[in-house]
């Protein structure tokens, strides 16, 4: 029996930032959507099992979805 061990991250979270952002991806001037996330390690790369990372912060562009980490 073979197991596939890997990695993901999962992210949650859907307040919207108080200013507005300019996106590097697409270019779209809007308010962004604040999100915390982890890394975890999983199985067949969707059960999350153990988490192998503390808390981010994100800002994600609600128009193509591209991830920042907020700094």
């Amino acid at each position: 029996m073979f197991i596939i061990i890997g990695t993901r991250l999962f992210a949650w979270g859907s307040e919207m930032s108080p200013q507005s952002y300019r996106c590097g991806a697409c270019g779209a001037f809007t308010q962004f959507i604040e999100k915390t996330a982890m890394r975890f390690l999983t199985v067949f790369f969707i059960v999350p099992v153990i988490p192998i990372s503390g808390k981010k912060l994100l800002m994600e562009c609600p128009r193509c979805k591209t991830r920042y980490e907020r700094g």
